[in-house]
């Protein structure tokens, strides 16, 4: 079995047993915005252009409850009291991977339950600042036509340190992927 399908299985595993701690761990605001108590995990295939099209896996698409209304162009902008969390993870060394697919992710999952998406990534291999937002821009020459954000957490870019003293359990399982400060390395082998 291929070695990055393990890995890649082991942490959807960790990420789908401890969603409400990841949230609340790397995107509190966010996580406060949502009932994490019921979550319902949704079928992760994707076929874009069937019957003949590619066949896509998603890694993790949860349905749960917001505690405030979100408007979506999905649902003809009508209040959302559902919605959904893509998270995929990456194990790349790079993103140019993953950033051609999310849009056509996103645009699948909106538009199969009409439903607000909140896409995530988890970059294995690739820092960037830790956590944050990042963009994929498609242009026509200088003209914009597609501008999409996403969250993002890079755990490389993380100090591990900070999540290995935290009170998450999945703050520390993961200080494993993250940087070790050089001015800290004597303190943690002590």
């Amino acid at each position: 079995m291929n070695k990055n399908r393990d890995h890649d299985q082991l942490f959807k595993t960790l990420i789908r047993q401890f969603f409400g701690e990841f949230l609340r761990l790397f995107f509190a605001a966010w996580a406060t915005r949502f009932d994490l108590e019921h979550v319902e995990w949704l079928e992760k295939e994707v076929l874009p252009n069937p019957p003949d099209g590619s066949r896509h896996l998603l890694d993790l698409v949860a349905k749960l409850r917001a505690k405030e209304p979100v408007v979506s162009h999905a649902s003809n902008a009508t209040e959302n009291w559902l919605v959904l969390v893509h998270i995929e993870i990456e194990s790349a060394d790079r993103t140019t991977a993953i950033k051609p697919r999310l849009p056509s992710y996103y645009i699948h999952l909106r538009d199969r339950f009409g439903l607000p998406v909140l896409p995530i990534v988890i970059y294995l291999k690739v820092g960037l600042d830790g956590v944050g937002v990042d963009i994929i821009e498609e242009k026509f020459w200088e003209l914009p036509v597609l501008v999409f954000r996403y969250l993002y957490v890079g755990l490389p870019g993380l100090d591990a340190v900070q999540y290995l003293e935290s009170d998450n359990r999945l703050g520390v399982a993961l200080s494993a992927l993250m940087k070790i400060p050089k001015d800290q390395i004597r303190v943690l082998r002590n």
